[in-house]
């Protein structure tokens, strides 16, 4: 399965949609006679090489709709990116939510960057990783029933300017969520046909998660009228 990606490309706030596709979809695509390469190696802050580590590559100063380049490291923290479709800008970042590292959580670099051109099709990228996201788990259940809400609306603010939108995911409530490390937010959490939850009232719950850490709230949710 690949993935759909929504990109508003003003880096801050960042507001991502996911969807996943079938091979089907992707197949119906055209082919694009760009055949552009990316490559590199991949170590994490105590200088090892980030081994099965998911890469994205991620295209600057345009804004896009579609199935961006994806690959993984290998065991020596190498990588490939192969028949990129477009010529421009670019940068890469680790793209790999059950390693710690996203897009809304870990950001990327928008000031490393390769140009791949006709005139030069292929371009070197080396990557240092940044430290990993926080881990936060909701166990989200109806106020008045006790029973599981399914989907999650969460918002996550910056506490230094509550006003400053960091990320805002739909998902379901089952999933971990990735959310910047070692800073304090503000959280915000909400489902269709239901009230905010009472603690992320008015300004958020405030929550602070160390890199690499787990968090898990319980979060009841009542029903609107």
């Amino acid at each position: 399965m690949r993935r759909f990606v929504l990109l508003m490309i003003g880096l801050s706030p960042i507001i991502i949609v996911t969807i996943v596709l079938g091979q089907a979809v992707a197949a119906q695509q055209p082919e694009d006679p760009t055949k552009g390469v990316i490559y590199g190696t991949v170590i994490d802050q105590n200088g090892q090489p980030a081994k099965e580590l998911g890469l994205t590559a991620y295209p600057l100063g345009v804004g896009l709709g579609a199935i961006l380049p994806y690959t993984k490291t290998d065991q020596n923290g190498e990588f490939h990116f192969v028949r990129i479709p477009w010529w421009g800008r670019y940068t890469v970042f680790a793209d790999d939510e059950e390693a710690g590292y996203s897009l809304s959580a870990t950001g990327l670099n928008p000031t490393k960057s390769v140009t791949l051109s006709p005139e030069q099709p292929e371009a070197e990228f080396n990557l240092v990783l940044p430290p990993k996201a926080g881990f936060l788990k909701i166990h989200l259940t109806n106020q008045k029933t006790g029973e599981p809400i399914k989907a999650v609306q969460v918002t996550v603010m910056s506490a230094d300017n509550p006003k400053s939108l960091v990320f805002s995911q739909s998902c379901s409530s089952t999933r971990t969520i990735l959310v910047p490390p070692d800073k304090n937010l503000f959280l915000h959490v909400t489902s269709w046909g239901f009230r905010e939850w009472s603690e992320g009232a008015g300004d958020g719950k405030s929550i602070r998660i160390h890199s690499g850490s787990r968090l898990t709230l319980e979060v009841e949710l009542d029903p609107a009228d």
